[in-house]
């Protein structure tokens, strides 16, 4: 059996994953991404992105009541919407020579 306080960890770490996906998959459709792989995505992602960011909205609002669950929502989400393009710009996945 879990204690509290690990099922708690869970729960949070599964919210947080779920945010970080949400972004990713947003990111993957949009037509600044730079990763060929998830650019074929496109209007799939935004769906799948959709249904991560509500169940991390969810998942987040129920271990931290209404107001804090979206304030974290929206620190995790952003936090991941911001380093996405540096991450694909330091990996240089087009093969493009430095300008």
């Amino acid at each position: 059996m879990l204690s509290s306080t690990t099922l708690g960890l869970l729960y949070c770490g599964t919210a947080g994953t779920a945010s970080a996906f949400s972004a990713l998959a947003f990111y993957a459709a949009s037509p600044h991404c730079r990763w060929p792989r998830l650019r074929r995505a496109g209007r799939l992602g935004r769906q799948i992105g959709l249904v991560a960011a509500a169940t991390s909205l969810w998942l987040w609002m129920g271990q931290l009541g209404l107001a804090t669950g979206l304030c974290v929502t929206l620190c995790g989400w952003m936090l991941t919407a911001l380093l996405l393009p540096y991450l694909a710009a330091w990996t240089r996945p087009d093969g493009g020579e430095r300008r």
